[in-house]
């Protein structure tokens, strides 16, 4: 509520209570001073009940008709007609949230001695709990990783960096979890952080080199036929390129 403490008491007569949105002169609320919004004619203090929250972050000023209030000698108040005189900013009450990821989800070919980047809305700081990545074929955990520790930087700023402590292995999905303890904003505002399996999930790249796995003939193979071929079999699919 938005509460005015006279220096004696006063009733209300007529007139508004206007609200306004600062960045842009814009009208939030009207409140007629005989609404029910405002309460203690009578007495020093007038309380003033918007009907409804104010934004988060956001400055406001208020102004007052020099006709809202008199005393009991019908004096008035003289009212508050610019955007200075009481003017005020809203908390923040807004929580960080995860703008976009490098490996971004569902990426693929992603390199497996990479790190791992968060960019979230606005600045956090690292607080406690812990980043665990893991492997998505049988939710084996790779690595746990504290917020606190040296492998994650950018407190303070945008964007956290986590870089894990060994290569990933190839061609192996991965998903992140992250604590709901983990980043705050400046004003306590914790950012959600995952619990799941898919917001956060990747494949790392193919740095395996395909392998002969045998052939025909064999190696030391006796006997072969001399009009036969030769046949690789390699351990994954190969496209011919050169030489």
């Amino acid at each position: 509520n938005i509460v005015l403490n006279f220096s004696e008491a006063v009733d209300v007569e007529s007139g508004n209570i206007v609200i306004y949105k600062a960045s842009d002169d814009s009208t939030v609320e009207t409140i007629a001073v005989t609404s029910s919004q405002v309460t203690g004619t009578g007495t020093t203090q007038i309380t003033i009940n918007p009907s409804s929250d104010l934004d988060s972050s956001t400055e406001y000023y208020v102004q007052i008709a020099a006709t809202g209030f008199d005393d009991s000698s019908s004096n008035s108040y003289a009212g508050i007609t610019d955007k200075t005189s009481l003017s005020f900013t809203s908390a923040d009450t807004t929580a960080p949230t995860l703008s976009s990821a490098s490996p971004a989800d569902n990426a693929t070919a992603v390199a497996v001695g990479g790190n791992i980047v968060l960019n979230f809305s606005e600045a956090v700081d690292v607080e406690s709990g812990n980043i665990v990545i893991y492997k998505a074929s049988d939710d084996s955990t790779v690595e746990t990783i504290a917020v606190t520790s040296s492998q994650v930087t950018g407190t303070g700023t945008t964007q956290i960096t986590i870089n894990p402590s060994s290569d990933l292995d190839s061609s192996t999905e991965y998903y992140v979890q992250i604590a709901a303890t983990g980043f705050d904003d400046s004003s306590g505002n914790s950012y959600a952080g995952i619990t799941d399996k898919t917001s956060l999930s990747f494949t790392s790249a193919d740095t395996t080199a395909p392998s002969l796995s045998s052939s025909s003939p064999a190696d030391d193979a006796t006997a072969v036929a001399v009009g036969g071929n030769i046949v690789l079999n390699f351990s994954e699919a190969v496209d011919v390129e050169s030489g």
